[in-house]
């Protein structure tokens, strides 16, 4: 579908060479056109366009964070705590049938969408509807509903009204109404409501309030079987299955089912082995005969189909005269082996195919049959001993495993996935992740700064990164580690560029040891972290340094005493100042937290003055012009007054800044300064200078001595920035920037 044919895909020949250079024709027009859809970045006279689909850092339902970002030549270097790369695009995606892959983004835009999508189903128009327990797509408020129009954009005019927190299971679209089903997160009430399907104005002549959850809709045209948790519904009693009259709004009370406790998980009308329509009812519901798997006739009664699965089913499909089921169940007829997929006839429920090679505790979350093709979700790895992680399909009717592989990062789980056509060859899939086709990569990886894709061949790291400097052609790297790519470097690395290889120099860290600070001036190498006490069997007690020449251990030690952290060092003039958290230099008490070296071997300055200390630790320092604006998590400078976990130091004066120009109501973990005059700050607060809302990252310019207004809607820390080619790139644990979903990384104008 999305080939590179573009000239016949827009009904035009190829472009004439000798007119494209020519902004006037249609040539030019055209051969633009062809270079924006193939990505073509080559020297041209066509226009240039930005490709980059920055990429961010995963680990399945593990926080992971980027702890360190710097640059080499058009690469951008990051490292963390991660094991997985992937593109950021929220967890609706457009995935091509053939293979999984994603389309990308200059194809058709990432939705972005912020929180889970565990449902979508077709307008009939090219476009879609999804559900789920979200709050924004494409970075604009949309509350658990929304509506998606052909060419993958939002439909800002479709707007449900955020009257409660509430997670959509189930929608169906009949007529001019879209019902939607789920429940309230707050009382777990049930939620079951009809909107209208262009606007989203809620019809209130609809009140059916529904106990608890409701999971499934399902019609036969003229009826809305409703299918879920609750006892009580439309103000009758009733057990897990209802049915409602399209045309009135109100329960069928003819409809009585022999549902007697448990829970209705998937409903799917379809048809018993005469071709007569029933309706199939699966969770992990009873009856005083059957369990788990039940169909019904279209009064409510029970027929005698009987898969008899021993465990909870969380979703059913029928092709031709087959049904399949997928849960949780590891046997089906009573005995039979059959773990979490199997397929059944129609008539019976006797079991067809029990053996897709599903591991015992890996169940099956979303089954749905589109054309020819058995799309599955869930927990598992492999199907059939394909590896598949967590999505695959089959073909229809001879269950092979087909090439589709999206390659999610983490497990899906019941509610699991909407998956729905999109045609030519594409479909719609939601989820609870917020990445697809991902990559491993543990704890570092190299993305290319056009592309923001990882590149290939960088060394794996067994344990997180926490510091990245990169001097000329070598990149120093500290953290946690014990070993890359097998061979054994604790804590601190040099790798050679531009291929990233390990260095032969190995400096000798002893004991277990936190390396979170690296950085250089024209002699040393300058390195400090939690934990330090011995480097090349010699004592260095939170920090030292190397010879930039040779690398060998420098006679720089100021010494911060046992059980210290070097948690920042920033290069000025002929001093060192070091931020952290200790209690002496050079072996003498009282220097606490925050103070100046000299850069020759280490001795105190007395700057600031040890009477004028931080009272507690200081994470991050950088310089902008004679001033040295500091973080950490403190509340106070000794002998002066109250400092909120970011003080500014005068150099000149060699006072701190009064009235402090910036505070914060928490953790400051980042500061960094930028010659536009900006100062990023970023941390775990989300109050700056008394503004509440600012979370996790703020922007003080030094120019106007003002903090910005612009608010990042950044929802968890931020521990690391860059500049490069007038862009910022933030970094840190972050799941979510500027309203769209965004995995621990992201590039930033600052006013997004």
């Amino acid at each position: 579908m999305y080939s590179l044919s573009v000239g016949m895909a827009f009904g035009c020949k190829p472009a004439e060479l000798s007119n494209t250079c020519d902004a006037k024709t249609k040539e030019y027009f055209q051969a633009s056109v062809i270079r924006y859809l193939s990505g073509d970045r080559s020297p041209s006279c066509l226009p240039s366009f930005d490709f980059q689909d920055l990429w961010g850092v995963y680990q399945g339902s593990v926080t992971t964070t980027v702890n360190a970002i710097t640059s080499y030549n058009d690469q951008i270097i990051i490292g963390g705590d991660f094991r997985y790369v992937g593109p950021s695009t929220g967890n609706v995606v457009y995935l091509e049938t053939a293979n999984g892959k994603l389309l990308p983004n200059r194809y058709c835009p990432y939705l972005k969408v912020v929180g889970s999508t565990g449902i979508a189903i077709s307008d009939g128009n090219g476009g879609f509807y999804i559900g789920g327990e979200f709050f924004a797509v494409q970075g604009v408020e949309k509350f658990s509903i929304a509506h998606i129009l052909p060419g993958c954009q939002l439909d800002r005019n479709f707007t449900v009204l955020n009257d409660n927190n509430k997670s959509i299971y189930t929608l169906l679209l009949a007529g001019d109404f879209l019902y939607a089903g789920g429940y309230y997160t707050d009382d777990n009430s049930g939620y079951l409501v009809r909107v209208n399907r262009y606007t989203g104005a809620l019809d209130t002549s609809f009140t059916p309030n529904p106990n608890t959850l409701v999971s499934d809709l399902e019609t036969d045209g003229d009826s809305l079987y409703v299918c879920g948790d609750f006892t009580n519904i439309g103000g009758y009693a009733k057990t897990g299955l209802v049915k409602f009259s399209l045309s009135t709004g109100l329960v069928i009370p003819s409809f009585t089912t022999t549902i007697n406790g448990g829970s209705c998980l998937d409903l799917y009308y379809g048809t018993n082995a005469n071709g007569s329509p029933v309706i199939y009812a699966v969770g992990d519901l009873t009856t005083p005969t059957f369990s788990n798997a039940i169909s019904l006739f279209p009064d409510g009664t029970l027929t005698t189909w009987n898969p008899n699965p021993n465990a909870k089913v969380n979703s059913i499909q029928q092709y031709n005269n087959t049904i399949y089921l997928g849960g949780d169940f590891t046997t089906i007829n009573g005995g039979t082996t059959a773990r979490h997929l199997v397929s059944v006839n129609n008539g019976t429920g006797s079991a067809i195919s029990t053996n897709f090679a599903m591991n015992t505790a890996e169940p099956v979350a979303t089954l749905q049959i589109i054309e020819n093709t058995l799309y599955l979700t869930g927990e598992f790895t492999s199907v059939k001993s394909v590896p598949r992680n967590y999505a695959a399909a089959l073909s229809l009717p001879d269950e092979s495993v087909t090439a589709f592989n999206p390659a999610y990062d983490g497990v899906l789980a019941n509610p699991g996935s909407g998956i729905v056509s999109a045609g030519n060859g594409v479909v719609l899939f939601t989820s609870s992740r917020s990445t697809i086709n991902v990559t491993s990569r543990n704890h570092f990886a190299v993305l290319d700064e056009v592309t923001g894709t990882p590149i290939e061949g960088t060394p794996n790291f067994d344990f997180p990164i926490k510091t990245l400097h990169r001097v000329n052609n070598r990149l120093f790297v500290g953290g946690s580690f014990t070993s890359i790519a097998g061979q054994s470097r604790n804590r601190f690395a040099i790798l050679d560029l531009p291929n990233y290889q390990i260095s032969p120099i190995n400096t000798v860290l002893s004991g277990s040891p936190d390396i979170r600070t690296i950085t250089s001036d024209e002699s040393q190498i300058y390195v400090g972290g939690f934990g330090l006490a011995n480097v090349n069997s010699q004592v260095r007690n939170g920090v030292f340094a190397l010879n930039s020449n040779d690398f060998s251990l420098s006679g720089w030690n100021p010494n911060l005493g046992s059980g210290s952290s070097g948690e920042s060092i920033l290069v000025v003039n002929d001093s060192v100042f070091i931020g952290g958290s200790f209690s002496e230099i050079n072996g003498v008490a009282n220097y606490n937290n925050f103070q100046a070296v000299d850069k020759i071997n280490g001795t105190r300055r007395d700057i600031p003055s040890p009477n004028n200390d931080p009272v507690s630790l200081v994470y991050n320092l950088t310089l902008a012009g004679t001033k040295i604006y500091m973080g950490g998590f403190f509340n106070s400078i000794s002998g002066i007054g109250t400092f909120n976990n970011t003080a500014v130091y005068d150099l000149i004066s060699q006072t701190y800044v009064q009235p402090n120009p910036v505070s914060a109501d928490n953790m400051v973990n980042h500061v960094a300064a930028y010659p536009d005059g900006n100062i990023l700050i970023g941390g775990s607060f989300t109050v700056l200078n008394g503004i509440p809302n600012n979370y996790s990252l703020g922007v003080f310019n030094t120019n106007t001595n003002t903090l910005s207004p612009w608010k990042a809607s950044i929802n968890d820390v931020v521990y690391t920035s860059m500049n490069k080619n007038g862009k910022y790139y933030l970094g840190g644990a972050f799941t979510i920037a500027h309203k769209r979903s965004n995995g621990g990384l992201v590039r930033s104008s600052l006013n997004e």
